[in-house]
């Protein structure tokens, strides 16, 4: 959460206020203007902290949303037969929204509850992820795949690693910062995703203004935070890379869903071993990806050995 500073400005004046109605009006004006300036600088800055290695973390307000696309399955319409045989109401599909690119693991759409959480304003980079290579001399993770995957990038874009060596470096970021950072949860994701909207693209309908895909990128990663941002003020959520997500609400589809969908087990949040994760998947399209990949709904089930996905940090 943010911290409570008062600038110095501010302070200097309400030390001129305190003596104000004793000494002249201009102090009280001096301090009401300092106010006004210094409580605007604030409010420009709320709800975002930088860590000791640079990332930038957001504050995501807690909310409710439809997640998913609307789309009536072959897995629903079952499901409807097996409520019929035991004397219960069909559950109904109303899609006003429908899309085209909608897939049926992205199915049924649902309301889920998000608590307030924080995620990082852009993907981890290479350039932060060497600073914890260097700092544990974790070369071992400097492989072959990994400099093949890495080598053409620029610090300033996004790391693509394996999901292990993502959470080797949340582990060790946990022991100098003091703990709390995470992979997000699928829904968490969508929910920053969609940051209140309900455009097709993370922040837009325009696929070009905040996304990095295969008709656009030139089949390579570009640097963190040169599209328009959602509302939210995080970057790329579609486009440029994958990113990695832990869920506990279903691989296939979202039919035995529960209402609240959030992590809902110590696991996700407390602990950085690997099995721990229930189920694991990577959100937003790539670089090399076709604008339906990029869509705020669409999800990819990924191989937990797979090394060529880039993550971005929750809290």
């Amino acid at each position: 959460m943010p911290h409570q500073i008062v600038p110095r400005s501010l302070l200097s004046a309400a030390m001129c206020f305190s003596t104000a109605l004793n000494r002249s009006a201009s102090c009280l004006r001096t301090f009401l203007l300092r106010a006004a300036v210094a409580l605007t600088a604030m409010e420009v800055s709320a709800g975002e902290i930088t860590n000791s290695i640079g990332i930038k973390m957001i504050d995501i307000p807690a909310g409710r949303f439809m997640m998913g696309s609307c789309l009536f399955t072959s897995a629903m319409e079952y499901r409807n037969e097996q409520r019929a045989f035991l004397g219960q109401a069909p559950r109904k599909i109303n899609c006003t929204n429908a899309d085209p690119d909608a897939r049926p693991r992205e199915a049924p759409q649902h309301e889920v509850n998000i608590a307030a959480f924080q995620l990082g304003k852009t993907e981890v980079t290479l350039g932060q992820f060497k600073q914890f290579i260097v700092a544990t001399k974790r070369l071992d993770l400097v492989t072959d795949e990994f400099i093949a995957s890495n080598a053409k990038h620029d610090n300033n874009e996004p790391v693509v690693v394996s999901l292990a060596a993502a959470i080797a470096f949340i582990n060790w970021l946990n022991s100098i910062e003091g703990g709390g950072y995470r992979l997000p949860s699928e829904s968490e994701w969508e929910y920053a995703c969609r940051a209140g909207g309900n455009h097709r693209y993370c922040g837009s309908n325009d696929i070009d203004s905040v996304a990095w895909y295969g008709e656009n990128s030139g089949g390579k990663l570009h640097p963190v935070g040169l599209k328009q941002p959602n509302a939210f003020g995080l970057y790329d959520m579609s486009g440029n890379v994958e990113e990695w997500v832990v869920e506990t609400c279903g691989l296939n589809n979202y039919i035995l869903a529960e209402t609240d969908c959030s992590p809902n087990t110590g696991s996700i949040r407390q602990t950085g071993r690997l099995q721990s994760y229930r189920w694991i998947g990577a959100r937003g399209g790539s670089a090399e990806d076709s604008a339906s990949f990029a869509r705020a709904a669409s999800r990819s089930n990924e191989k937990r050995d797979r090394d060529k996905v880039g993550f971005r940090l929750a809290r």
